[in-house]
């Protein structure tokens, strides 16, 4: 069963508009989805009736946490899209963004890279938000940059010198948010927090699954995570963080090898039809 449970459109640091990208999903023959944007959950409102129609499509949302400074994503699928908390969450997030990208921004331009927050407004002129994708593909336009990723590990990179770090929200925080909201909160990724100890105590919170297949995992780390997945007995989710965008993210959705064991699917998504 070819699925995908993590991708990203346009309404946070996409490329692809919401109604786009499930026409691709339906495209490469794609039987179920989610929609994870970060701290965002506006692609729903955008897809019509039409759009559901001859594919499985389940709610979801990336939130962004920090746990001993660092970055840690939590997803969040099948809540209450109109759950009150969850609502002034994305409102208060939204306008948190919105202030981090114009931040950022402005420090590429102190550090005598010719950009603009205006400029990046008026070149993105599809995006509903902005995300660190748009301002290296601000960088790629005036030649200072050859890729999404360089920008990425020269300059956008929480060491880098134009990062602004978001605002911190404990994977906690989020988890509870997820649960009081109706969903399942499952730890995104857990090879991007490249620290095991971390890994395992973050997996001690009330989580309900595991990433285990990401297009950052290798099939050793893979094979790692759904033993811990297993021994814990949490749910197996995978995704692909598809983004749209070359160099940096997973340039097709789906899971490719990872499709075909169809146990872990079944599982998963009798979870989501369950919350």
């Amino acid at each position: 069963m070819l699925v995908d449970f993590h991708m990203h459109t346009n309404v946070s640091d996409g490329t692809y508009m919401p109604r786009d990208l499930v026409a691709l999903a339906k495209e490469k023959h794609l039987q179920a989805i989610s929609i994870t944007d970060h701290d965002e959950v506006g692609a729903y409102a955008q897809l019509t009736t039409n759009d559901r129609t001859g594919i499985q499509i389940f709610h979801g949302c990336e939130f962004s946490t920090y746990y001993h400074e660092k970055e840690v994503h939590v997803l969040g699928y099948q809540f209450s899209l109109e759950h009150p908390e969850l609502q002034d969450y994305i409102s208060h997030f939204k306008e948190v963004r919105r202030s981090r990208i114009h931040k950022m921004v402005d420090k590429c331009a102190d550090a005598g890279y010719d950009i603009s927050y205006e400029e990046l407004v008026n070149t993105f002129t599809d995006a509903v938000s902005f995300g660190r994708p748009h301002i290296a593909q601000l960088l790629i336009a005036h030649g200072y940059v050859e890729t999404v990723g360089e920008a990425f590990d020269t300059m956008l990179n929480p060491k880098g010198p134009c990062f602004v770090p978001k605002e911190k929200y404990e994977p906690q925080q989020a988890i509870d948010l997820i649960h009081r909201a109706g969903g399942i909160a499952v730890l995104a990724h857990p090879k991007l927090v490249e620290n095991d100890t971390y890994v395992n105590e973050l997996l001690d919170l009330p989580f309900d699954g595991v990433e285990v297949y990401h297009s950052s995992h290798s099939t050793k780390d893979s094979t790692k995570y759904r033993k811990i997945a297993e021994t814990r007995g949490l749910l197996i989710s995978g995704g692909s963080d598809f983004h749209g965008i070359q160099d940096r993210f997973p340039e097709s959705i789906g899971l490719g090898e990872y499709e075909i064991q169809h146990e872990w699917v079944a599982n998963f998504m009798k979870a989501l039809q369950g919350a």
